[in-house]
């Protein structure tokens, strides 16, 4: 069996007076219950190069917990003959950082982990 994880951008159109009875924690937190339940007020797209720390729910609460290559990362809106030159090899920098980092923060907390088990 294989198994991966799928970072989606999720948004919800329901109005108050069409909430659903499985809808968890309110319009505006959409979760999995959504996709269960084949929710009609559900839409989603997909989150290219971007990286999240998720909940206990597997929900990303806030914008400091996600970042993606975007905004003024890629400047690929722009007329720039050069950025389009090198915007493969900037994603895949971005692409190594991140998963550099990711590499850190696991390193990083099998440390504390341990010292604080060892005690």
């Amino acid at each position: 069996m294989s198994m991966k994880h799928l970072l989606l951008e999720v948004y919800c159109d329901c109005e108050d007076n069409d909430k659903p009875p499985y809808c968890l924690y309110g319009i505006g937190f959409q979760g999995i219950h959504c996709f269960d339940n084949k929710c009609k007020f559900l839409s989603y797209t997909y989150c290219p190069n971007e990286i999240a720390y998720s909940n206990e729910i597997g929900l990303i609460e806030n914008e400091e917990n996600f970042i993606g290559f975007g905004g003024e990362m890629d400047s690929s809106y722009c007329d720039n003959s050069k950025y389009t030159k090198h915007r493969k090899l900037l994603i895949n920098q971005w692409k190594c950082i991140c998963n550099k980092k990711i590499s850190e923060a696991y390193n990083e907390f099998m440390k504390i982990k341990k010292n604080l088990l060892s005690d």
